[in-house]
C-alpha cells in the first residue's frame, strides 16, 4: 500500500444548532460559539446540520451580527468557462464576487480506478478528489489555488468524496475577501472503521486545515479524533471547529 500527500497549489441566524460529535484507517493514504459571517450554499447543509445530532456537545453559530454576506450561485457543469481545467467529476460548483472578482469553486471527484500495480494485486484501486479556486482576470479564469488529495493502492472499500452540504462561502474577517470552506472523507477499509476525514479553509492563496478522523457507531460509539494546523486565525480557528463539528459524526 502506497502513501500519498495532501497538496495544495498556488496560490448558519440564529437558532440552528450544530452537533459535535491518529491512528488512520486509510491504507495507503498521507498526506466555541461566536458570530460570524456564514452564507449557506443551499438547504441541503441546513438539513445535514439537523441531522447530525447524535451527541449531547453542541456549537452555535449566530448571525444576528452579521453585517455583511457573501452571495454565491450554483453553476451547472455545461456552464463552466472555457479555460477552466480539472481532473474528475463535478460534484458541485460555486461562484462568488468579491473584493478580488468573480471567483468560482469547482469540487470534483474521480471514483475508484485500477491501480498502477495492479497488474501485479488486481484488487488495488486508487480513487481522488480535486478542489479548484479560480479567479477571473480580464476574460481569462486563472487558477489561484489546488487541493488535491487521494488514495492508492487499496485493495478493500475504498472511498474519496466531499461531504454534502458541508460547503460554505464567506467572509469572517470582514477584509471584502471571501473564505471558501469545505470537508471530505477518505477510506480504505474492510470494515465498519474511523474514515480520515480533513476540513480545508482557503482565501485567496492562503490555506488553513483541520485534519482527523470520523466518529462512527459500531453498536457503540467509536470517537474521532481532529487536529488543527497551527497558526490558524481565531475567527477562522473558530468557525472551523464548529463546522467540524456539525460533520465529523457518520450516519447509517
Amino acid at each position: 500500500m502506497k502513501k500519498v500527500s495532501l497538496i495544495f497549489g498556488p496560490g448558519l441566524k440564529a437558532g440552528i444548532i450544530l452537533l459535535t460529535g491518529l491512528s488512520l484507517a486509510s491504507c495507503g493514504h498521507h498526506e466555541s460559539s461566536g458570530k460570524v459571517k456564514l452564507a449557506l450554499p443551499d438547504s441541503a447543509a441546513a438539513k445535514t446540520v439537523a441531522k447530525n445530532r447524535k451527541d449531547s456537545a453542541q456549537f452555535f453559530v449566530d448571525l444576528s451580527g452579521a453585517t455583511e454576506k457573501i452571495k454565491s450561485d450554483s453553476l451547472l457543469t455545461s456552464a463552466l468557462p472555457s479555460g477552466v481545467a480539472y481532473q474528475g467529476k463535478p460534484v458541485k460548483i460555486r461562484t462568488w464576487k468579491d473584493k478580488l472578482g468573480e471567483n468560482l469553486l469547482l469540487l470534483t471527484e474521480t471514483g475508484e480506478y485500477a491501480s498502477k500495480d495492479s497488474v501485479e494485486y488486481p484488487d488495488n484501486r486508487d480513487a481522488a478528489l480535486h478542489a479548484y479556486h479560480y479567479l477571473k482576470r480580464g476574460d481569462v479564469y486563472e487558477l489561484v489555488t489546488k487541493v488535491n488529495d487521494f488514495i492508492t493502492s487499496c485493495p478493500v472499500d475504498i472511498s474519496t468524496n466531499f461531504i454534502p452540504g458541508a460547503l460554505f462561502i464567506t467572509d469572517l474577517d470582514g477584509n471584502g475577501i471571501a473564505e471558501c470552506s469545505f470537508a471530505y472523507r477518505l477510506t480504505c477499509t474492510g470494515g465498519v472503521d474511523n474514515k480520515e476525514m480533513k476540513l480545508i479553509l482557503l482565501e485567496n492563496k492562503k490555506k488553513y486545515a483541520i485534519r482527523g478522523t470520523t466518529t462512527v457507531y459500531a453498536g457503540e460509539k467509536i470517537p474521532g479524533k481532529m487536529k488543527a494546523d497551527q497558526g490558524i486565525p481565531q475567527h477562522f480557528s473558530r468557525f472551523m471547529t464548529e463546522m467540524w463539528g456539525a460533520f465529523e459524526t457518520e450516519h447509517n
